[in-house]
C-alpha cells in the first residue's frame, strides 16, 4: 500500500537547525520514496493509495525513545524521594520479586506501547529488565509491540554478579545469615545469559519491526567473562550494546572500590568502549572518561526525568557533545520517569541545562533536544541510516501534528513550540514502517477500549498481590542499603578530582 501525505509543513533536517516547507511525502511499502513539492502525479501511478490531507499538519519523523524499561509499567507514580540504589530494592527487590504470567507481561508492555505511540514515539529502545532470566518477559513485550505497531529495539538484559558483589560495602554490612540468603539466590551464569540472548534473537531479531540487542545491565553487575563475550558478539555481529553506567555517585564509588578505576576505563579494558556502546545516564564522569567516550565515538542516553526523580545528578551533556559523544534522549523506566510520554522528557531536557552555568552559550537548545530524540537516538542503536529523518530511502516512520492547536499559535518555531508550548495530544497520526498505526488520535492496530479494562485489572492485581511482598522484601535490606548509601555519598573519590561532594 502507498500513502501520500499531502500539502503538509514538512521538516527539513539539519543538525541543531531545522526548518519547514510546504510539500508532500510519498510512501511505498515500508519506505519513503518521495519528499518535496506536489507529488500527486507520481502518486497517481499507485492503484492502492491512501491520501492524508496534511494542510493543517506538521510532518516529522517519529520520535525515538532511546531508553525505557517497559517492565515497570504497573509502577508508574508509586515511588518518591528514593535514590537509585534504594529505589532499585523496591522495584527489583532481592526478596519478594513478583512472578507474572505471559499475559501480564504483555499487558504491561502494551500500556507503555500505547502511551509511547500517542506521544509520537514510533521506535522504543526497551531495556527489559528480566531478573528471572527466562524468555517470557521479552517474548511478551515483543509481541505487544508487534501488535501495537510500534518499532521495538529490545535488550536481552544480562546480570550474573551476586547482589552483594554488585554494590559497594553491602557484603560487609549485612548479617551473615542474610548474606548467605542473598548469595544463594539463583543467578544464571554468563553462558546461560548468552544462550538466552541467542534464543530471543533467533525468534525475534529482524522480524515484525523488532530487534534484539545486547544489554549488560551495568558493568558492576556483570562478570568480566560476560562483558568480554558481549564485546565479542557486538563486534562480530555489529550489534549495539546498551549498558547503565555511572548513573549515581554510588556507582562511581563502586568503580573505585571494585576495580580501582572508573567504570568507563573498566569498560574500555573489557573491549566495550566502541561506537557500538551506549552508556545509559553517564552522569558521574571524569574529564578522562569523557575524552575516552569521545575518542570511541560512543553514545549516551540522557534521561532527565529519572535523573531528577532519583536525585542522581545532571548529565554533563554539553561537555560530552563537545568531546564528540553522541547524546540521545530517553524517558527511562516508567517507575522512575513515571511516564512514557516523550514530550515530557523533551521539555525537561530543554529546560534543565539552562541552570548550573551563566554561560548561555553552553545551554542546550530545543533544536539540539530534537536531534537527541531523532537522529542521535537512531545513532545510539546503529540505525541512523534507517530511521530518524524523512529522507528518501528511509523507513517510513512519520508523525503528524495538529498545527492548529492553541499552543502552536502563532507558529514561530515548531521545534521550540514542542519544547515549551504544546503537549503530546498535538500528535494526530503515526506511521511505522509505512503502516498507519494511529489516525486522528485513534490507534488502528489494537482496540484501546477493549484493552483498557484488562490492563487496569492486571495493574490493580499487581498492586494488590505483588506490591506488598515487594515492599516487605525491600524492607529487609533497607537498613543496610541506607548505610551503604551514606558511606558512598560522603566518600571522597580520588578518581574524581573535579566532582564536588
Amino acid at each position: 500500500m502507498a500513502i501520500l501525505i499531502k500539502n503538509g509543513l514538512v521538516i527539513k533536517q539539519k543538525t541543531a537547525a531545522h526548518s519547514f516547507a510546504r510539500g508532500d511525502v510519498l510512501i511505498d511499502g515500508d519506505r519513503i520514496i518521495g519528499k518535496g513539492g506536489d507529488l500527486s502525479a507520481r502518486a497517481a501511478g499507485f492503484q492502492d493509495l491512501q491520501v492524508i490531507d496534511a494542510s493543517d499538519k506538521l510532518v516529522m519523523p517519529g520520535f525515538i525513545d532511546a531508553h525505557m524499561h517497559s517492565n515497570e509499567g504497573f509502577e508508574m507514580g508509586r515511588y518518591d524521594n528514593l535514590p537509585l540504589e534504594i529505589w532499585l530494592s523496591e522495584v527489583y527487590p532481592p526478596f519478594g520479586s513478583p512472578a507474572m504470567t505471559w499475559r501480564e507481561h504483555y499487558l504491561r508492555a502494551m500500556l507503555v506501547a500505547i502511551i509511547s505511540l500517542r506521544s509520537g514515539v514510533t521506535t522504543l529502545q526497551d531495556d527489559v529488565i528480566n531478573i528471572s532470566g527466562t524468555p517470557e518477559a521479552v517474548d511478551a513485550t515483543a509481541s505487544a509491540f508487534r501488535d501495537a505497531g510500534l518499532r521495538g529495539w529490545i535488550t536481552a538484559s544480562m546480570w550474573d554478579e551476586s547482589y552483594c558483589n554488585s554494590l559497594p560495602f553491602v557484603g560487609d554490612l549485612v548479617p551473615a545469615e542474610m548474606k548467605a540468603r542473598l548469595d544463594a539466590m539463583p543467578a544464571p551464569d554468563w553462558k546461560a545469559q548468552i544462550e538466552l540472548f541467542e534464543e530471543l534473537s533467533g525468534k525475534w531479531h529482524g522480524k515484525d519491526n523488532i530487534r534484539i540487542i545486547l544489554g549488560p545491565c551495568g558493568p558492576q553487575r556483570c562478570s568480566k567473562k560476560l562483558l568480554q563475550e558481549v564485546a565479542s558478539l557486538s563486534e562480530a555481529r555489529d550489534l549495539p550494546v546498551h549498558c547503565h553506567v555511572l548513573e549515581t555517585k554510588t556507582q562511581a564509588v563502586t568503580g573505585a572500590e571494585k576495580y580501582g578505576r572508573t567504570l568507563v576505563q573498566f569498560l574500555k579494558d573489557m573491549g566495550l568502549m566502541t561506537h557500538r556502546l551506549t552508556m545509559n545516564h553517564a552522569i558521574w564522569l571524569t574529564d578522562d572518561d569523557i575524552a575516552m567516550m569521545g575518542e570511541a565515538r560512543c553514545s549516551t542516553t540522557h534521561n532527565p526525568l529519572a535523573n531528577l526523580k532519583l536525585g542522581s545528578g545532571v548529565s554533563p551533556v554539553r561537555r560530552m557533545m563537545n568531546a564528540g559523544v553522541n547524546v540521545a534522549l530517553g524517558c527511562d523506566g516508567v517507575a522512575s520517569a513515571d511516564t512514557a510520554d516523550i514530550f515530557v522528557a523533551f521539555k525537561a531536557a530543554a529546560g534543565l541545562h539552562k541552570i548550573g552555568t551563566f554561560d548561555y552559550n553552553d545551554w542546550i537548545s530545543a533544536h539540539e533536544v530534537y536531534d537527541m530524540a531523532t537522529t542521535s537516538a537512531a545513532r545510539s542503536s546503529l540505525m541512523e541510516k534507517e530511521v530518524g529523518t524523512l529522507e528518501e530511502g528511509m523507513l517510513a516512520d512519520v508523525i503528524l501534528m495538529d498545527k492548529t492547536d492553541w499552543g502552536f499559535m502563532p507558529l514561530h518555531d515548531p521545534i521550540k513550540k514542542i519544547a515549551f508550548s504544546v503537549n503530546s495530544d498535538v500528535v494526530t497520526h503515526s506511521i511505522v514502517g509505512g503502516k498507519l498505526v494511529m489516525e486522528d488520535r485513534k490507534l488502528t492496530t489494537v482496540n484501546e477500549n477493549d484493552l483498557r479494562g484488562e490492563i487496569a485489572e492486571a495493574a490493580a492485581k499487581f498492586e494488590r498481590d505483588h506490591c506488598p511482598e515487594m515492599s516487605k522484601g525491600a524492607a529487609e535490606v533497607r537498613p543496610y542499603l541506607d548505610r551503604m548509601y551514606d558511606t558512598a555519598t560522603t566518600r571522597e573519590i580520588g578518581l574524581y578530582p573535579r566532582v564536588k561532594v
